[in-house]
């Protein structure tokens, strides 16, 4: 009778990546899939593994790394994602704002599930080409709209009668004086091009005019 031998967990998670999927597990060990996800229970359980949510088979091997990237889960579970939305802005310092959760656009076509941390929001096939010019391609986690892109696109959605639940900060609430500077300003008109809004749709008067429509305020 043979001896089987034993491989312990640590030794297992060291031989993955940062971020695998259960499928490779069941290519990597020969596991099925029912044993492969019995293992990730039990990694899950002793703090080895955290899985990324939702119906997403996307995990990050903290044995690897203890601080894995759910950005860099989130991107391999979709790979054409990108963040949008008020948190674009924070971080250009346009607003002090916090959101309560970053809003990642996926195209329509993925599965859509909720996933910790994370606002997963739908843009159609041609928004994703529209926006490529001002994409800011991540090599760790994921794209990002650049901020004039990221407000065009609130503006557009806000003003689209067919888009439910959409909003714009409050113009008291926002700094856009950085969009005057001669460096930002071809940015600023290419995304107004694209998303094909009013020319001074991102200027502090225009943005305040347009809140107001929205808001039934004038």
């Amino acid at each position: 009778m043979t001896e089987r031998s034993y491989t312990s967990a640590i030794a297992r998670l060291r031989s993955l990546p940062e971020i695998f999927t259960g499928s490779e597990l069941t290519v990597v060990f020969g596991w099925k899939s029912a044993i492969a996800s019995s293992y990730l229970a039990q990694w899950r359980k002793a703090g080895l593994v955290k899985s990324l949510g939702g119906r997403a088979d996307v995990h990050m091997n903290l044995v690897r790394n203890p601080q894995a990237s759910p950005e860099q889960a989130l991107r391999r579970a979709f790979p054409q994602a990108i963040k949008v939305g008020l948190d674009r802005l924070r971080a250009a310092g346009w607003t002090t704002q916090i959101p309560t959760r970053p809003e990642i656009a996926i195209t329509p076509s993925s599965a859509h599930f909720s996933i910790e941390g994370f606002d997963l929001v739908t843009r159609p096939q041609k928004w994703f080409q529209a926006v490529k010019p001002g994409t800011v391609c991540a090599a760790n986690g994921i794209d990002c709209l650049r901020p004039a892109w990221a407000l065009a696109d609130m503006i557009s959605r806000a003003q689209d009668k067919r888009v439910r639940q959409a909003w714009l900060p409050d113009p008291e609430d926002l700094e856009l004086s950085a969009l005057d500077s001669p460096k930002l300003q071809p940015d600023a008109q290419a995304a107004l091009r694209a998303f094909a809004l009013v020319p001074d749709a991102l200027s502090t008067t225009g943005y305040a005019r347009i809140y107001a429509q929205v808001n039934c305020l004038v």
